[in-house]
């Protein structure tokens, strides 16, 4: 197939990867020229894992122009980052299957992926991957099950036809939103991971229990889902690969605020990386009934300046001792 890539970063190539591997051709937007010059030319990222080369020969077109990206694709798959997503994307897309893998809030009412591209006048099909899947795992081939929700069987399986390798399986739902949900409020939580780090495996284990329970109530509020589905990869998987990886920069982002640094100071110490969490924290401040859910609040607080990152591991140890 003719698939529309958007988004050049760790997520973006490992989709690459599994895409090329099952000889589908790219037409891959990317927001730099230098990094389209490099993949287009040899297949690789500049930065990105940089030792990893993709083959060019089912890499038809990588840069900016997204007209000529969308032009004769037959499917969408999104990997830009939330944060940037509305820069690229700002008037309606063919009606064509637009598949998600972006996990956040699209600035600046804070939509959904699936909310953002309604308001734009989407017509064809939606589907959302999410789950345990670090980019980095991907690309060395190490087994990993993600969730994909649709509503159209024809879907999944284009979905299957796209994706799946003997090491990259999904697993088929219809909780669209609950997924998306899932995959915003697990990067928030993952910071106040971090930060309770600093203090060992023991307060870690802790803090992510309690963090279980809070965010099946969030979700309960937002977006209910039958307690079975979110015992499962795609929602509390894709948590617990956030809080415990060593690979997730929410978590890194989490324990620099611990250790005093700002939040602007926290950002630059991850080098360009984007930590969704933080962006996604300032949206969910207004979250109605935040009060109800005190470790969101904690975290919400430290990420958005109306508390010092100082105060976030004693505002979580209070939590954890009630």
């Amino acid at each position: 197939m003719n698939v529309a890539l958007l988004g050049g970063g760790s997520w973006g190539i490992a989709l690459a990867t599994l895409l090329t591997e099952n000889h589908h051709t790219l037409h891959w937007w990317v927001h730099s020229p230098d990094i389209a010059h490099s993949l287009q030319t040899e297949g690789r990222h500049p930065t990105i894992f940089p030792d990893y080369a993709l083959p060019t020969s089912e890499i038809a077109y990588v840069g900016r122009d997204l007209s000529q990206v969308l032009s004769g694709a037959e499917v969408i798959v999104g990997a830009l980052p939330a944060a940037y997503l509305s820069q690229v994307l700002r008037d309606p897309l063919p009606p064509m299957p637009y598949i998600s893998a972006t996990k956040g809030l699209i600035p600046p009412e804070g939509l959904l992926v699936s909310q953002y591209l309604e308001k734009l006048g989407r017509t064809g099909p939606l589907a959302v991957l999410s789950g345990p899947s670090h980019a980095e795992e991907v690309v060395q081939k190490h087994p990993t099950w993600v969730a994909f929700a649709c509503k159209e069987p024809e879907l999944f399986q284009t979905g299957r036809l796209l994706f799946e390798r003997p090491y990259f399986r999904l697993l088929q739902t219809s909780h669209l939103q609950s997924l998306e949900w899932s995959g915003v409020l697990k990067n928030v939580y993952a910071i106040g991971i971090g930060a309770v780090s600093l203090w060992g495996e023991n307060a870690r284990a802790a803090l992510a229990a309690a963090i279980q329970r809070e965010l099946y109530d969030v979700l309960s509020a937002l977006v209910p889902v039958p307690l079975i589905v979110y015992l499962s990869p795609g929602w509390v998987g894709d948590f617990l690969v956030t809080a415990f990886s060593l690979h997730s920069r929410n978590q890194r982002f989490g324990n620099y605020l611990a250790q005093g640094y700002s939040p602007q100071a926290a950002l630059q110490r991850l080098g360009g990386m984007v930590a969704e969490g933080y962006f996604t924290a300032h949206h969910l401040k207004s979250l109605p009934d935040l009060a109800r859910f005190p470790i969101l609040r904690t975290i919400i607080s430290a990420c958005t300046g109306s508390a010092t990152p100082q105060n976030l591991l004693e505002q979580l140890s209070t939590v954890l001792s009630t």
